[in-house]
């Protein structure tokens, strides 16, 4: 049976694999392209091979077995040059494309998932992609400290013959193609990289269009040339795609401006605007709106006293978000109450979340006082070396001042510890973003009990249910209802404050061309109907890059 196509994307994958914010801030406006031309549109022109580029991304990453890496946005963007997902996101939130599969079909009741591949595509090692080597990638996965909790639902994958994998699930699983992107992070990997755990980190091998010729884990620059075999004829256009870390993101602007970097990617609203102000000689492409991340607080619902309903909301009710929006955006960002964009099924117009009210949260405050000995809530609220960070962080401690709660800010650390802590349960809050517009079982991971990922760590039996229902439900109005009920509990249960939609943009030189890519393949390998998905958490494909001479 062929599947309908629906594939969901799962978005931010790993808690450790962190998506962690540098800071609640992002994008701009909410056009695709600012400057006139430079994604993947026809206003590009005809393609010319040959050249190189170097790409400003804003993380390190040292870990690159699949199973086990710790990938936040940067991670993602070197695998997916180097590497390839089963499936490809669309600009429809709803539809995955098959990409390194050829098909990906379901049966009756969705507990069977069949993945057919195409043929005669190899690894950049030379060895073959067969069905061997995608189910060593899967059990890789379900068995991998990281993912093995994503994957849990699986209870066996077979191979009938040399192209089909045959993935059998536990219960009824309609989202699962979603789980063969993951946000790009699930590329597939050579089983001789697979196979020697000494190496596997440091010694990337895929299938995808460019090979890595350097990478120095001490610094996480990566260097690639041109895969002469890609499976993609013509593809890529690119001699060579060079990757730069630059932490600070007004750096990663002076640095295209300066010519040290030809594009980057950033989600900061003042950068923004700084990079708008270069003129023409910029083009920009910004994650289109509805399928946007949520910028946060995120609370430990288990550390007194964000334990406390009562106290949850008073932070909530006495959070203004205009104020802080100003900081990270300079007001530009649309605010919201939940942790769906609009596009997201089970999204509310209301879906319960406080509203500002500070006479409303000084008597919650004061009511807390008079039931503890008249002292006063105090929660720390961690942050990173960013200084727009740090920046909301003091805003949000002069805020929680106003009602009555003591917020204290720890030295600032970076992302990865932030992430650690988390996992720990050894930190109040922090500034977070995460959650873009896809298919809502991509939140399953975030917010269900027991989940490693689960920062909050919340354990409430109404989410549990309605995401395990919404997983197994295929009839969409059902499923719809299952998710409000999700979105409204997750917002009047206050475990997170919400602040604003988050947006990603990709700066680049004006003679940077195919930002957006080809569109996806079709079963013969050749550009089909499908578009690519734009800009998502920063994600956009790399194999169409190319550069106007």
């Amino acid at each position: 049976m062929r599947p309908r196509r629906r594939t969901l994307s799962f978005l931010a994958l790993l808690a450790t694999f962190a998506l962690v914010a540098a800071a609640c801030g992002g994008g701009g406006s909410d056009s695709k392209s600012d400057g006139g031309g430079g994604g993947g549109g026809s206003s590009d022109g005809k393609p010319v091979s040959g050249g190189s580029l170097t790409y400003g991304l804003e993380g390190k990453t040292t870990d690159f077995c699949i199973p086990s890496a710790q990938l936040a946005i940067s991670g993602i963007m070197v695998v997916t040059a180097v590497y390839d997902t089963l499936t490809a996101p669309t600009t429809d939130p709803n539809v995955y494309a098959p990409y390194l599969a050829k098909s990906v079909e379901h049966n009756a009741d969705y507990t069977q998932w069949t993945i057919g591949l195409r043929s005669g595509i190899t690894f950049q090692d030379g060895t073959p992609l067969n069905a061997a080597a995608v189910k060593q990638n899967i059990d890789a996965w379900r068995k991998g400290t990281l993912l093995q909790f994503v994957y849990s639902n699986i209870a066996d994958t077979t191979t009938p013959d040399d192209s089909t994998v045959v993935v059998t699930m536990k219960t009824p699983w309609v989202a699962f193609p979603a789980y063969l992107w993951t946000t790009g992070r699930t590329g597939i990997a050579a089983p001789a990289q697979l196979a020697d755990p000494d190496k596997c980190k440091t010694t990337m091998i895929g299938t995808g269009p460019f090979k890595v010729t350097k990478f120095d884990p001490s610094t996480g620059d990566v260097s690639t040339e041109k895969n002469a075999n890609y499976w993609r004829k013509g593809l890529p256009y690119l001699d060579n795609l060079n990757f730069k870390i630059q932490e600070s993101g007004d750096q990663r602007v002076s640095g295209l401006q300066g010519g040290q970097f030809d594009i980057i990617h950033d989600d900061n609203g003042v950068n923004y605007d700084t990079v708008k102000s270069f003129g023409d000689t910029i083009v920009t492409q910004l994650q289109p709106p509805g399928r946007r991340e949520i910028g946060q607080a995120l609370l430990n619902v288990t550390r007194p006293p964000l334990d406390d309903l009562n106290i949850r909301k008073a932070i909530a009710m006495g959070t203004d978000k205009d104020a802080l929006n100003q900081i990270a955006n300079k007001g530009n960002f649309d605010l919201t109450s939940q942790s769906m964009d609009s596009d997201v099924m089970g999204y509310l117009d209301d879906p319960g979340f406080p509203k500002y009210n500070v006479d409303g949260a000084k008597k919650l405050v004061t009511a807390w006082k008079n039931a503890n000995g008249g002292k006063a809530p105090t929660f720390a609220l961690q942050s990173t070396f960013d200084e727009q960070t740090k920046a909301l962080a003091q805003e949000v401690k002069r805020q929680m001042a106003i009602i009555g709660i003591n917020v204290t800010l720890p030295a600032p650390v970076d992302q990865a510890t932030i992430i650690n802590q988390a996992i720990g349960s050894q930190v109040d809050s922090f500034l977070w973003r995460n959650y873009p517009g896809q298919d809502p079982d991509t939140l399953y991971v975030w917010f269900y009990g027991g989940s490693p990922v689960n920062f909050n760590h919340i354990d409430d039996p109404v989410i549990d249910s309605n995401l395990d229902k919404g997983r197994a439900e295929p009839d969409e109005a059902t499923r719809k209802g299952y998710y409000e009920a999700f979105n409204k509990q997750l917002s009047t249960q206050v475990y997170n404050i919400w602040t604003w939609y988050e947006n990603w943009y990709i700066a680049e030189k004006s003679n940077v061309k195919g930002i957006l890519g080809p569109n996806l393949p079709d079963e013969t390998g050749a550009p089909g109907s499908e578009k690519p998905v734009d800009v998502l958490a920063g994600y956009h494909q790399l194999v169409g890059l190319w550069v106007e001479k």
